[in-house]
């Protein structure tokens, strides 16, 4: 028999044991070790002359011993789907304010007096019905019906143009406005609803080139200042937004339908009637949070421009939001798979949350000097419009943290904490020694924005120990 030395026959053994891969781990006894030698062609002989040991039942016996001092392998991790697009999702928030750079065009055509109280509403009523139906259409596609989807995303657009020339009807009918207000709000709510489909299907880069026209346009009349310039703004922005509705609907019709696709899906009612009561908190949390942010934006627009642009900054930090809420589930289900004690994510994961919180504020903070630079070069600044762009930082923060607890489905605890700041403002604007102060009204809002951060920022860090939820 040949004699190995002791770290000669570990390597050795470890050369037999590990082309028979998990196999060894499951053998309960030697003999079972034996049984699984023998299936792989080893004799006594092979026994002798390579390994040293008498027979194959000795081997076996060594191997199973060398086996118990072994970690089994660990199966493969399947890999994480990334969720986080960094350059498509931040750059969100300035594509849906692409239309921004035609509103002196169309101010200019119809009048500040009615323009901007149709856009009002229509965003509001557009943001609703837009997130509503994108919500019930990502449901549809999770459970295999993509022409379902499609078929959905085209209602919430017929709805939403439908809503925006009853709305702008209304408002010319009764206040004697112009016909014109009707045709630029049904064309900002199809813009709002169209985009909206693009960036579901992750179509930045069309609704980018799209649109481009009508902004260069926009800017044009900025620069020239004379009405026919503004006119040509408005109908070319008409005109790709009619391109954007174009391909919004060949999306919807298109995308996601492949061979394997079923010919046939059943009625959208019937599909719906089985998730309303899911999709249901989704919608009131859309419906609550338009009415939070308009309401205290809304009154301001017409003899306050000051404080109607305060805001601006969340708009174009919308999409940091998004994708710094993609980011943090990207990386706590990386996290998860490479921890041991559910304390230690939870751990890990407020430091994940305070460093995406903490960019995210940074970033609305640095975007809110923007409109208070601009308004403190033309002498309009004041401490309520310094006010109402910190209440927009806060609630910005707070939607932050309302993305990543929407993910984890806790919709109705968003309904709950929203209804609270609502109570708050405006709820409470009938305590105030001033009702028509300005500044004591942007202060209750900032109060209000600072009370739904903080609810909501508590129900996050008591989540994080639901580690269940991020696997």
């Amino acid at each position: 028999m040949t004699t190995l030395a002791p770290g000669d026959g570990a390597a050795c053994l470890d050369e037999l044991i590990q082309p028979l891969g998990t196999r060894v781990f499951r053998a309960v006894e030697p003999l079972q070790m034996a049984a699984i030698l023998e299936s792989e062609g080893l004799n006594d002989k092979i026994a002798r002359e390579r390994y040293g040991h008498p027979d194959v039942f000795s081997l076996a016996e060594a191997a199973y011993g060398r086996v118990a001092l072994m970690e089994p392998p660990r199966p493969p991790a399947a890999p994480v789907l990334r969720e986080a697009r960094p350059a498509a999702q931040m750059a969100h928030g300035l594509l849906y304010a692409m239309p921004a750079a035609l509103l002196p065009a169309a101010s200019g055509l119809v009048g500040p007096q009615w323009l901007m109280p149709g856009l009002v509403l229509t965003t509001g009523i557009g943001w609703v019905i837009g997130s509503a139906a994108a919500q019930i259409a990502y449901s549809l596609i999770g459970r295999g019906f993509p022409r379902s989807a499609g078929r959905m995303l085209r209602a919430g657009l017929v709805l939403g143009v439908s809503a925006a020339v009853l709305t702008a009807t209304m408002i010319a009918v009764g206040r004697n406005g112009p016909v014109s207000l009707v045709a630029l709000c049904v064309t900002q709510m199809a813009f709002q609803i169209a985009s909206g489909i693009l960036l579901f299907y992750r179509r930045e880069a069309w609704l980018a080139i799209m649109m481009l026209p009508a902004v260069l346009a926009g800017v044009g009349y900025v620069a020239v200042g004379e009405g026919p310039a503004g006119l040509v703004a408005v109908c070319l922005g008409v005109v790709c937004v009619a391109g954007l509705v174009g391909a919004a609907i060949l999306l919807t019709l298109r995308e996601g339908v492949t061979a394997d696709t079923p010919p046939s899906e059943p009625r959208l009612r019937t599909l719906l009637r089985a998730n309303i009561g899911g999709l249901l908190p989704a919608f009131v949390f859309s419906l609550l949070s338009a009415f939070f942010l308009l309401q205290a934006e809304g009154r301001y627009v017409l003899d306050r421009a000051d404080l109607a642009i305060a805001g601006a900054g969340l708009v174009f930090g919308m999409g940091v939001l998004e994708y710094r809420a993609h980011r943090f589930h990207d990386e706590a289900r990386t996290l998860i798979r490479e921890v041991c004690y559910p304390a230690e994510f939870t751990e890990l994961t407020r430091g994940l949350l305070a460093k995406g919180l903490l960019i995210c504020l940074s970033v609305l903070s640095a975007l809110a000097m923007m409109p208070i630079a601009f308004l403190y070069a033309t002498d309009a600044l004041s401490y309520a419009t310094v006010v109402m762009a910190a209440a927009h930082v806060t609630v910005g923060g707070a939607y932050f943290v309302a993305f990543l607890l929407a993910n984890q489905g806790k919709v109705a605890h968003l309904c709950l904490a929203q209804g609270l700041a609502l109570a708050v403002h405006p709820g409470g604007r009938w305590l105030l020694p001033d009702p028509h102060s300005a500044l004591a009204d942007v202060a209750l809002f900032l109060t209000a924005g600072l009370v739904f951060f903080t609810v909501l920022l508590v129900l996050m860090v008591r989540s994080l120990r639901d580690v269940q939820r991020y696997r």
